[in-house]
């Protein structure tokens, strides 16, 4: 459900909507204020840096804790200042999930998904907002229309706040978890850990304004957004975009649509600037970046997208058949290899890094070695994790200790829509030793993750019970 201009929502955006935490060291964080948890004299967890490794620039690590300050880091294929990120490769960057301690993710913290370099204004005026133009035509729509961005800027508009997640978020538990590191089950891929994930205030026009634009005809099947940006040298064609049924849009025309600003801003080149499209709860990779293209069609629509990236490859995943007078974009038929990700199922973890000891690659900046755990102090304290089922919405969250029973956990944010992520806390008063933190969303439906999931090829959509290693220090 979009987020319509009424009192409580208004009220929530303007709450929650944070600036960058490199300007406001000194605010009131979310893992730094008093509690009111109901248990006497409780605090928050004191995650200890790393043996040997010094808090703050220099270490050549992130830290752990002190959520929004770190040193800088520029890198040639972003815009944005990525140092407090984890530095996952060339043309990635993850969000460091244990530092995130605010309901909306500042941007400075959003995660970076690219198949390339950046764009830039300067070097493809395609992504110039001066210049910038969106084509929308097909053989299903009466009206062929192309817009500029002063266009869609008088274009009726909404806010929204969503989570926006690669589907390869929690990938990395694909390897930790289930042992899926050697064929016949070898997954491959981005290791994220958890940081592929952050919760933003988008402003959009929806679809069903632009659908009204252009006239929509009965035999419409799919809608094409399309970049054909991201590429290897600017002012080439690229072969991203994203298809998705039309009958998929319909369900929800007023929640889909063109995003041209985030959290208040207008986008920033690494989000897509000028204008993206925004599929709430779906994978990220179906909010296309630096969208210039609207195609829609009467027949189904392949690209590398949703053929043989971005899909679920392996024996519990037979891929659909194309049809008699689909298109197929920078693709074969012989490539449509798996079932395109959608939706994104429930989800949950804490803001605790994780363990890593199988991940084929490790992050150059990860604040563990390979195989060590983070380590908490002794006695009462109150540990606080992000919950997110965009189905139907979180109803509640479980957390276990070492394998015993499962524990409500407070859930502390009103849920906004289903789109929406909540914070939630539960007491923890260990003596020393190594313990076993799990983690567990229940959705409004009564769907909860599972053990475990399914091997794919991509190692996408894990949704399963994450599981956190502590080591409790006196």
């Amino acid at each position: 459900m979009a987020s319509h201009p009424d009192e409580l929502e208004r009220t929530i955006a303007r709450l929650t909507r944070e600036p960058d935490p490199l300007h406001m060291a000194g605010r009131r964080r979310f893992f730094v204020t008093a509690l009111a948890s109901g248990i006497a004299g409780a605090s928050l967890p004191a995650l200890a840096q790393p043996a040997g490794v010094p808090a703050g620039a220099g270490s050549g690590r992130l830290t752990i804790g002190d959520g929004g300050r770190g040193p800088s880091r520029i890198h040639p294929s972003f815009v944005k200042d990525v140092g407090l990120m984890t530095d996952l490769n060339a043309t990635n960057q993850g969000g460091a999930w244990w530092n995130f301690d605010t309901y909306i993710t500042p941007v400075s913290q959003f995660y970076v998904r690219n198949a390339f370099r950046t764009p830039r204004a300067e070097e493809d005026s395609r992504v110039d907002p001066r210049h910038w133009r969106l084509r929308i035509h097909g053989d299903a729509v009466e009206r062929e229309l192309t817009i500029g961005y002063d266009d869609l800027l008088k274009m009726p508009s909404r806010s929204i706040i969503s989570v926006m997640q690669c589907t390869g978020n929690g990938r990395t538990l694909f390897w930790e978890q289930q042992d899926m590191v050697a064929d016949p089950t070898r997954v491959t891929g981005n290791g994220w850990g958890l940081g592929g994930v952050g919760q933003a205030e988008w402003q959009y026009v929806p679809m069903s304004h632009i659908l009204d634009l252009v006239g929509v005809k009965r035999n419409a099947k799919s809608v094409l957004f399309w970049s054909g940006v991201d590429g290897k040298k600017p002012n080439t064609e690229s072969d991203t975009g994203r298809p998705m049924p039309y009958a998929d849009v319909m369900e929800r025309p007023d929640d889909i649509g063109l995003a041209f600003k985030m959290n208040g801003a207008p986008l920033g080149p690494d989000h897509g600037a000028p204008v993206r499209a925004l599929v709430p709860g779906w994978c990220g990779g179906a909010s296309t970046k630096w969208l210039t293209e609207i195609k829609i069609s009467s027949h189904d629509v392949w690209v590398r997208l949703n053929t043989y990236d971005h899909t679920l490859m392996g024996p519990d995943y037979p891929p659909p058949r194309p049809t008699e007078g689909d298109e197929f974009r920078f693709v074969r038929p012989d490539q449509l290899l798996g079932i395109p990700v959608t939706w994104q199922e429930a989800r949950s973890m804490l803001a605790i890094p994780l363990t890593l000891q199988k991940q084929p690659d490790m992050p150059s900046n990860y604040p563990l070695a390979r195989g060590e755990m983070p380590v908490l102090r002794a006695g009462p304290q109150v540990l606080r994790g992000y919950a997110w089922a965009p189905r139907t919405g979180v109803k509640r969250v479980h957390v276990r200790v070492n394998g015993g029973r499962w524990e409500a956990a407070r859930i502390i944010d009103p849920q906004v829509s289903r789109y929406t992520w909540v914070r939630f806390e539960f007491p923890f008063n260990p003596g020393p030793g190594d313990y076993l933190l799990e983690t567990r969303a229940t959705d409004n439906e009564g769907g909860m993750q599972p053990d475990s999931v399914p091997f794919n090829k991509g190692g996408y959509n894990f949704f399963a019970i994450p599981r956190f290693k502590v080591r409790v220090a006196a």
